[in-house]
């Protein structure tokens, strides 16, 4: 299944990490922020056999995010993982303020 998640969920979640895998659907070089230990990924027709390749547990908590106002990719990723099986699927849409989630500044 998947589920969509707020800024504060998102906030939590960098802050606790709980075994989630974040993965950036915007290019490393593009991204406004750099998120400790995430995982980028372009969504196209390849991410989900790239990402079950990476991921096989199909029980592996996931968030699908990016920070482009507007981008509907993580959505889009999130229902892709979650009829390939994948039981916990977040999603973030955000924009680029969110640069400084990181810092604890909001």
């Amino acid at each position: 299944m998947k589920y969509e998640i707020g800024r504060e969920s998102f906030k939590q979640r960098l802050e606790d990490r709980m075994n989630f895998v974040f993965v950036s659907l915007q290019a490393e070089d593009k991204s406004p922020a750099k998120y400790e230990n995430a995982v980028y990924m372009n969504y196209g027709p390849s991410f989900k056999n790239d990402f079950s390749s990476k991921y096989p547990n199909k029980n592996q908590n996931i968030i699908v995010y990016s920070l482009q106002k507007g981008d509907n990719s993580p959505a889009e990723a999130a229902d892709a993982l979650a009829e390939a099986g994948y039981n916990f699927v977040y999603f973030y849409k955000g924009t680029p303020d969110d640069v400084v989630l990181d810092k604890g500044l909001n």
